[in-house]
């Protein structure tokens, strides 16, 4: 049997950051802590949280010299790069269940090859998803991490079609609505915007649909509308959103059980995203923003047969 590991604490895990303030506060509240500055090696089991894009690169390049490591790596920097949002996705870390995470992938992974025709239900959400036959999804399985391994946080939490070369045949259709409990904002590269306005329309955006919830419309794979308190907001979208428009990148299905009753939609953590139920996004964070909308707790099952 694949040794299992349990899910990450404090006892036998070290946080690795190039943010000293976070550092701090992680081991003022008993946390074993090192700068990423000051390492040549990971310790054998690690969370790793970046405040840049520097930070990021010397991770991976830290990791391909480590000899024996289970890290699990969090991106604070390309959401939102605060100690506030790097503690809030910490305590979430060690309160999910990565095990029970890599079960429920297994599950639907096992769904996408016997279905291609799927319902999402519950939670306010109506909605159809396609899957083309020759789609592949992004997802993780406890056999990936039997060895020594450097994750992504949202690697062990959802089950994934992405849609990033528009050139390309997207590996979904889906249609529908979509009661949007908390939305992310994510910006890889920092291309030239027009200015900060834009970025905090976004932020206010996060927090009246964490306060209020929204309503997503999606027809054919292009949001049609998005509504909060009967406000549309999708002109803000489409100007966020860049080169991609209105047009869906992402279809996901989150596992992450153990966060539902600690979760805070304000904060925007890369940890969010993992909620068990449903999220579809739009942009690719390159030539504008990847916005991810939440749909925690819709359920994801085959189509019944016409």
């Amino acid at each position: 049997m694949p040794t299992k590991i349990a899910p990450l604490d404090f006892k036998d895990s070290w946080v690795i950051s190039d943010n000293d303030d976070f550092l701090r506060e992680c081991t003022a509240v008993g946390f074993n802590t090192q700068s990423l500055s000051q390492i040549e090696h990971l310790p054998a089991c690690s969370v790793v949280f970046s405040f840049c894009n520097d930070a990021a690169r010397k991770t991976f390049d830290i990791a391909k010299h480590a000899s024996s490591k289970q890290s699990v790596f969090c991106a604070t920097h390309v959401f939102e790069p605060s100690v506030k949002s790097a503690l809030y996705g910490l305590s979430l870390i060690m309160k999910s269940d990565f095990y029970a995470a890599l079960h429920k992938q297994k599950l639907i992974l096992a769904l996408l090859d016997a279905h291609t025709q799927f319902d999402v239900k519950g939670q306010h959400a109506d909605a159809s998803v396609v899957i083309s036959e020759d789609a592949t999804p992004y997802a993780m399985i406890e056999e990936d991490i039997t060895s020594n391994f450097i994750y992504s946080a949202a690697e062990f939490f959802e089950v994934h079609y992405a849609h990033m070369n528009a050139q390309t045949n997207c590996p979904f259709q889906f249609s529908g609505y979509l009661t949007i409990f908390g939305i992310l904002t994510v910006l890889r590269k920092h291309t030239p915007l027009p200015d900060n306005e834009l970025k905090l329309e976004l932020e206010q955006l996060t927090l009246d649909v964490a306060q209020h919830t929204a309503l997503l419309i999606v027809e054919h794979n292009t949001i049609t509308s998005f509504k909060v308190n009967h406000i549309e907001h999708i002109t803000l979208l489409e100007r966020a959103a860049g080169s991609r428009g209105l047009k869906l990148t992402e279809f996901a299905v989150g596992v992450n059980d153990a966060i539902a009753p600690f979760i805070d939609y304000s904060v925007n953590s890369q940890m969010n995203e993992g909620i068990s139920g449903i999220h579809v996004a739009l942009g690719d964070g390159s030539s504008g923003y990847h916005i991810d909308f939440l749909c925690p707790g819709a359920v994801f099952n085959p189509a019944p047969p016409l």
